[in-house]
């Protein structure tokens, strides 16, 4: 693979001499560096910071000299960072965090609450987080918000990456390195269409839906995780299935009677609760956590930290309302034995 040979040459010293920081122009060849990386190339990068192609190219060049080594290079038309490449821009990120809350700490010193704050929310969770975080918006509104929603896989890699300051899961991470915080409820329950011959029943047990297909999310998605897990606790399995990667795509084919859907309670609105039926399967609803989530290694911002604890108080007495009216004025009803 070819690199610039300028940072191998004999004459020069592979390392520049003197302190790294002295040597590195402005934060702003960072800033170029970052947007390299995450948009693939110097053409995109030079489009998203209203740059000429030619200007990115000699910072990413001045950047890499004042480094001493290649920060990338390019294999035909790609263009991927080297591992030195790779170190900077993972530290560039951090250095602007560390900007980030140091302009927010200054900005609480004059009694402002001025910044950024980014949550990833897992697909299962987006029919209710905005309603969850609009009081929060409207009491702080000059905080910048931005809400990533994505699948589980991608708000893991979100999350491996350290791209938000807090995370919303259903089923949330296992590993050591990151705290889970319970944030209310996650009730999962069985839908058919109206017109499906076991809607009309009052009581059903899982033998009655062996010839049944179910219609899943994708492997690896949260809700998928929890209700294999939640139904192995019961002896039970899903065998006949299909896979759909989109909440409201798994709706609609209930709709279109495809099959019947395991879904999170707070997903169905007002609207859903009329297109689809909630069968009164024993052992359903199936329960599980919300979760606020967060690596623990992560400093957080004020900002990030009010946001936590805004979720955790005022967020997830709201979930508790949400289930207890679903619950009233939803949840099947069994019939008592």
């Amino acid at each position: 693979m070819p690199v610039d040979n300028d940072y191998t040459n004999n004459n020069k010293p592979l390392f520049p001499k003197g302190r790294l920081a002295s040597r590195i122009g402005t934060f702003r060849q960072l800033e170029i560096l970052m947007a390299v990386a995450e948009t693939g190339g110097i053409v995109a990068a030079a489009e998203r910071l209203h740059l000429s192609q030619p200007s990115v190219s000699m910072q990413m060049r001045k950047l890499a000299e004042s480094i001493g080594l290649p920060l990338y290079e390019m294999v035909g038309r790609r263009m991927t960072l080297t591992h030195a490449g790779e170190l900077v821009f993972a530290h560039a990120k951090e250095i602007f965090a560390c900007t980030d809350r140091l302009e927010m700490s200054l900005n609480q010193l004059q009694g402002l609450l001025l910044g950024k704050l980014s949550i990833g929310i897992v697909s299962s969770a987006e029919y209710f987080s905005p309603h969850l975080l609009g009081p929060f918006c409207r009491r702080y509104p000059q905080i910048e918000i931005s809400l990533e929603f994505g699948n589980r896989k991608n708000i893991l890699q979100r999350m491996q990456q350290n791209l938000d300051d807090l995370y919303i899961f259903g089923y949330p991470p296992q590993e050591q390195d990151i705290e889970a915080t319970s944030m209310g409820i996650n009730h999962l329950v069985l839908i058919a269409p109206h017109s499906h011959p076991l809607a009309a029943q009052s009581s059903l047990t899982w033998q009655d839906l062996s010839n049944e297909l179910f219609i899943l999310r994708e492997e690896g998605s949260g809700t998928r995780l929890a209700t294999e897990l939640q139904l192995a606790k019961l002896g039970h399995s899903l065998d006949k299935h299909i896979n759909i990667a989109s909440n409201e795509g798994i709706k609609h084919a209930v709709l279109a009677r495809m099959g019947l859907a395991i879904v999170p309670a707070l997903s169905l609105d007002e609207g859903n609760q009329k297109d689809v039926v909630q069968l009164p399967v024993e052992g359903f609803p199936l329960s599980d956590n919300w979760h606020v989530v967060n690596r623990k290694d992560k400093v957080f911002s004020v900002i990030a930290k009010l946001c936590r604890d805004y979720l955790l108080g005022e967020g997830k007495n709201m979930v508790d309302e949400a289930t207890q009216y679903w619950e009233k004025n939803h949840k099947p009803k069994l019939p008592t034995r």
